[in-house]
This record gives C-alpha cells, structure tokens and sequence, in this order.
C-alpha cells in the first residue's frame, strides 16, 4: 500500500528533477519534444507540468468520484474542454512567465500538495477510490496521487528529459 511517505518522498524528487534539469530547460527551451510531431516544446512542457503540479487537488478530484453529482450539468452549458484544449489554455495562460518561474510554480504546487497531505489521516489516504477510467481497478487515495504524481508529472518530465538528450547524452 502506498504511503503517507511514499508521497513524501516523491514530492522532494521531482523537486529535486526540476532542479537539476533548470539549466538545460532554460538553454533549451524552444526545442520541440521527441515524440508529438513538433507540437510542444520543453517549455511548453514544463508550463504543463506547472499547471498540473498540485497533485493534492488530483486526489481531492479523485475523493469526487465517490460522491459523483446527483444531477448532470444543465442543458445548453457550455461543453467541457478536451484535454487539448485544457492543455493550450494551460500553456498559454503562462507564456510570459520564464523557465525559473515555471519551476517555482511547480515546486509551489508540490508544496501544496505536501500541505494537503498533511490534512488526510492514514484512513482517508487508504480509501479505494474509482479509477477515472473504466475498466481500470481502483487503487487508494495515496496510491492515486502517488500515480499522478510518478506517472503524469514524471512521464512529462522523461519526455522533457528525452528532448535534452538529444543536445547532450545523445549528441
């Protein structure tokens, strides 16, 4: 079972990741990722990775799912975003903020999340919660956040890391 600590330490980690790939991501912040055709660059990334950094709000998304609305939305609201479109609202709301600032945001939502942490006890952090996706098994609080954090958070960063590689590992 995923713990309280588990958490802990993954936080201090991806601090620790953003802060060792700062210089390469503030020297290389226009080239385009390896894997999307040219879409993003790292620094569109990272402004990605900025916005989603509060992983304590993922699992209060993730808490919401045992209590689904009674109701849906009323008709004629307007449709929810795709995720495309979330992602180049999340990009573009930052454009004027630098690498350094990106990595402070990040490492902000990181900190909030250690806040949020400290505000669920060990019962609330072992409730199996509903996977977002059907077909997928539920997994606990913890785990869920552990899984945004190391799964999203950290498969964003390795496709940031990869683009880096080409200007220096790979070179």
């Amino acid at each position: 079972m995923t713990s309280r600590q588990d958490i802990e330490a993954a936080l201090k980690a991806a601090d620790a990741r953003l802060d060792a790939l700062k210089a390469q991501m503030e020297t290389y912040a226009t080239d385009k990722l390896l894997d999307d055709g040219g879409k993003w660059c790292v620094r569109d990334c990272l402004s990605h990775v900025a916005a989603a950094s509060n992983v304590g709000a993922a699992g209060q998304r993730a808490l919401a799912r045992l209590n689904p609305p009674a109701a849906a939305p009323a008709a004629g609201g307007a449709p929810a975003m795709s995720v495309d479109e979330r992602n180049a609202q999340a990009v573009e709301a930052r454009v004027s903020k630098s690498v350094a600032e990106l990595i402070d945001e990040a490492k902000a939502g990181h900190a909030a999340s250690f806040d949020a942490l400290k505000g669920w006890d060990d019962a609330a952090l072992a409730q199996q919660i509903p996977d977002a996706a059907a077909g997928r098994p539920s997994q606990s609080l913890a785990g869920n956040i552990l899984r945004f954090l190391e799964y999203h958070e950290g498969g964003q960063m390795d496709r940031i890391e990869a683009a880096l590689n080409v200007r220096g590992r790979w070179a």
